[in-house]
């Protein structure tokens, strides 16, 4: 991402440059800023920029993934949910909602047990047909991955961290649990791409 956004940012600042240097235009060069009104030269404005704001030109949705403290929902169209909500922040489980062909991370912030984020299969709008036992991956997916992809799943995330950056996809219903506490708590949701 760095690379590029630089790349672009330069090849702009080297065409307005260009156009500067070959217009015969009979408008005055503006006065020359004064080195004590601290204006950094072009390159080193366009390097902070792209440094601070590396992921500034994409949007991240984020889901929290939590099992110690979390609240169980009872979805009246896919029952029991626990552990997955939007955001990183809540203690309540939730149906996930993503918007379509959008750069996702799940974070761990649980502070006790590692967790998965791994697709199970597809849901539908009136309900899911939960497997028994987990059938999930729990070997992480390359950054980039559709999360409706079979065999998808962030991998293993240690307490307090999270996932590579993936994409949430087309549309679609998808069922997704936990590899760790899937069988024995229930840990699942369900994550809607619109």
């Amino acid at each position: 991402m760095f690379p590029v956004r630089l790349k672009q940012v330069f090849s702009a600042a080297a065409i307005l440059a260009l156009a500067g240097c070959g217009s015969q235009s009979m408008t005055a060069a503006p006065p020359a800023v004064p080195a004590s009104h601290g204006v950094a030269p072009l390159p080193a404005q366009i390097a902070q920029i792209a440094v601070n704001n590396d992921d500034a030109a994409i949007t991240i949705k984020h889901v929290g993934v939590r099992l110690s403290g979390e609240q169980s929902f009872n979805s009246p169209t896919y029952g029991l949910v626990l552990g997955y909500f939007n955001g990183k922040t809540s203690t309540k489980s939730e149906i996930v909602k993503l918007p379509a062909a959008t750069v996702v991370v799940f974070n761990n912030v649980d502070t006790v047990h590692p967790h998965t984020a791994s697709f199970l299969g597809d849901a539908s709008a009136n309900g899911a047909n939960w497997p028994s036992t987990f059938n999930g991956s729990s070997q992480a997916s390359p950054a980039g991955t559709a999360i409706g992809t079979t065999s998808f799943s962030t991998g293993p995330m240690s307490p307090g961290t999270k996932s590579k950056k993936y994409n949430s996809g087309s549309p679609g219903f998808y069922m997704f649990g936990c590899a760790f506490h899937y069988n024995s708590n229930g840990m699942r949701t369900v994550i809607i791409v619109m």
